[in-house]
């Protein structure tokens, strides 16, 4: 019994240690919950996995975020346009400060649907630049952020508006 109750406590001063670290430059003090769920399931209990329970509780972190900025805003097209709206502008504001102090990728993926399948891929590729350059303008290095032009393979109609951000795998 007493060696469950200092393995609970070792546990949680671990989680305590990494939330800590991984949040520190969180500057919107959103860190509570999602991130203390983010490093509870990095392996906080695995000693030799620290390095790796940190990158894996910042991508966490990053991960709730983008889902959360998706959440109260998606991020979507108007027909036909590859412009980002005032709203799309304001969510990609809320995902580059998530992705602020870490080496976290993310994939973003555009999709356009057109019957034509060149064309529905040039304005999904227009779609994609415009997230990844918005998000550069924020201070998110080009190289974190990868390109997924679908067209119109993976999504059609009122769907091909939506975009979808996810950490990269």
């Amino acid at each position: 019994m007493r060696r469950t109750i200092v393995q609970a406590v070792a546990g949680a001063a671990v989680v305590a240690a990494t939330v800590t670290a991984c949040g520190s430059g969180d500057s919107n003090g959103s860190n509570g919950a999602s991130g203390s769920s983010a490093a509870a399931s990095s392996g906080a209990g695995a000693p030799s996995s620290a390095g790796q329970g940190a990158a894996n509780g910042a991508a966490g972190q990053v991960n709730s975020a983008i889902e959360q900025a998706l959440q109260q805003s998606p991020l979507t097209f108007e027909p036909q346009k590859a412009d980002l709206t005032d709203k799309g502008k304001q969510t990609l504001d809320q995902i580059a400060k998530a992705l602020q102090g870490n080496d976290v990728k993310i994939t973003v993926a555009t999709h356009a649907g057109y019957p034509d399948a060149q064309q529905a891929k040039t304005l999904s590729e227009k779609r994609a630049q415009a997230i990844a350059t918005d998000l550069e303008g924020h201070g998110v290095a080009k190289d974190r952020v990868k390109e997924e032009a679908t067209g119109s393979e993976k999504a059609q109609g009122d769907q091909a508006l939506n975009t979808q951000i996810s950490v990269a795998r």
